[in-house]
């Protein structure tokens, strides 16, 4: 193989899309955060679009949608850009949610990793998402082995 060839390839398997998903409180933001300190890549999160200029959270179950679209948009972006390595920390708890990222992973020739954070670290969920809520997400998580 040639240094043109071998360089092609290379480029190509280097541009990674990590989708860190799980329930809330599982560890997902820390996880990304991490990630992100050793490499630099942006995180892209539905929660980003809930926090004001102080960090702080406030969820509106309403503009949820908004936040979707906006996640979506701001990965596209970063694709679209080709920065090498790029974290979506969300839920994605059922397929639809995820859908997107994989079309876009296609689309800009990412190699997308799908991994799962587990709460085995007893952390809490610092969005003020009810627990009747995390229980509804817990039964129709979406598992694919």
């Amino acid at each position: 193989m040639s240094n043109s060839e071998t360089n092609h390839t290379s480029s190509e398997t280097a541009k990674t899309l990590l989708a860190l998903r799980g329930i809330p409180g599982s560890g997902k933001s820390s996880l990304a955060k991490a990630i992100s300190f050793t490499n630099g890549a942006p995180i892209f999160s539905i929660d980003s679009y809930f926090e004001d200029e102080a960090g702080e959270y406030h969820f509106d179950y309403q503009k949820n949608h908004l936040a979707y679209k906006e996640c979506e948009t701001k990965t596209k972006q970063a694709l679209e850009r080709e920065i090498p390595f790029v974290i979506v920390d969300n839920t994605f708890t059922l397929d639809w949610e995820l859908s997107p990222y994989i079309h876009l992973a296609k689309e800009f020739g990412y190699k997308l990793y799908v991994v799962t954070v587990e709460n085995r670290h007893d952390g809490k969920n610092v969005h003020q998402i009810p627990e009747e809520q995390i229980e509804k997400m817990k039964a129709k998580y979406q598992v694919v082995l």
